[in-house]
């Protein structure tokens, strides 16, 4: 894997490497606690690098005005300007041009609870929202309880502009299995004009174990025909590092995140309990089609160890470590900001207050491979 490796360091990686590590000289460090370096700003934008804000499963999109909304898994928190609420997905709004940055409080519920399709139970939480913008509409992803049903199933809803309201004014889901098995975590993503979703997908394994499903979609967000396209990238049976240290018998592989450095693409995946240090990101190789034509591999001998995670013995000897040493950072959704430069946007898991926080950090190609900063 090292010779394969070496190839795709590419004269081009290094460029886009120089021009985000500029942006990420002007971001404030990021402390042990989460909180970041500099003045917290109170309202909906902050060149901080970490949140205040409770959020998980954090996805982030660059808006038509320049700056970033990242959208999140169902939370209670501060609307800016506000009051403390719960929203059904709730939106930070932060950044601007190349500097990403995060927010500490909310500007809005992008999916408020009459907009969620009649298919599913409007009494439960949103989960692992996904958005992209394609055709000039944005789409979400999301996922909730099947009405009548503890079945995790994924909906779409569509917005003409990414602070929504989004609105799924259908009566059934973008995809729920006959079978029961779950379907959760969709993250949308455009290649060549052409729109296409990773998903966790429960029904390309069997029992215990969960897996990654990728599939081709139309203009209107719906799969091809039948999933016609469907190709399985990963599953918890190709990795031994899903269930490490865990209690129970779920072997997790999810929150999927698809994207292209050079010609190759790259997926990364989180795994492990979502409420301990050990939950932590993987990066796999894809090779160089939007659909994988085979299953991914796992980078820096993944098939044992995480890529990135918790360095410290709760942790799981993750490859490399990020920005704090935060425990249990999953979730992680790789986007490009408006230079082109990748970034990454993820959670953590704070074991004293059993939540989970959003930060947000430039992804690049450093020493041997690649790194959050």
């Amino acid at each position: 894997m090292d010779n394969k490796r070496a190839k795709f360091v590419a004269a081009a990686i290094v460029a886009v490497f120089a021009a985000s590590s500029a942006v990420a000289g002007a971001t404030a460090a990021v402390t042990a606690d989460g909180t970041g370096g500099g003045a917290a700003n109170s309202d909906s934008s902050s060149t901080r690098s970490a949140s205040k804000f409770k959020l998980a499963d954090p996805d982030t999109v660059l808006t038509d005005q320049g700056d970033y909304i990242t959208y999140g898994t169902s939370s209670a928190g501060k609307k800016c300007g506000g009051a403390k609420q719960s929203f059904k997905v709730p939106m930070l709004r932060h950044g601007s041009g190349d500097d990403v940055g995060i927010a500490d409080c909310a500007v809005g519920d992008a999916l408020p609870k009459k907009n969620i399709g009649g298919w599913a139970d409007k009494s439960g939480g949103v989960w692992a929202p996904g958005v992209v913008k394609h055709k000039g509409a944005y789409l979400m992803y999301y996922t909730m309880s099947k009405k009548g049903s503890k079945q995790k199933c994924i909906g779409l809803a569509r917005s003409t502009d990414a602070s929504g309201p989004f609105k799924d004014g259908g009566n059934r889901p973008w995809a729920c299995p006959a079978s029961g098995r779950w379907v959760i975590d969709a993250n949308p993503y455009v290649a060549g004009g052409q729109l296409y979703v990773a998903y966790r997908d429960d029904q390309v394994a069997r029992g215990i174990e969960s897996g990654v499903s990728v599939v081709g979609a139309g203009g209107n967000g719906w799969a091809d025909k039948n999933f016609s396209s469907r190709r399985t990238a990963i599953t918890s049976n190709d990795i031994a590092w899903d269930s490490a240290k865990n209690k129970g018998n779920n072997h997790i592989v999810e929150n999927p995140s698809m994207f292209k450095v050079g010609k190759s693409w790259y997926l990364a995946y989180s795994a492990n309990a979502w409420d301990s240090a050990r939950y932590a990101t993987g990066i796999a190789k894809c090779g160089t089609k939007p659909i994988p034509r085979s299953k991914c591999a796992p980078l820096r001998n993944g098939v044992k160890r995480p890529y990135f995670g918790f360095k410290g013995k709760a942790g799981l000897g993750p490859w490399r470590g990020l920005p704090g040493n935060h425990t249990g950072p999953g979730g992680m959704d790789i986007f490009q900001a408006q230079n082109g430069s990748h970034r990454a946007v993820y959670h953590w898991f704070k074991r004293s207050d059993k939540t989970r926080y959003p930060i947000t950090g430039t992804f690049a190609w450093h020493n041997g491979g690649f790194a959050v900063k």
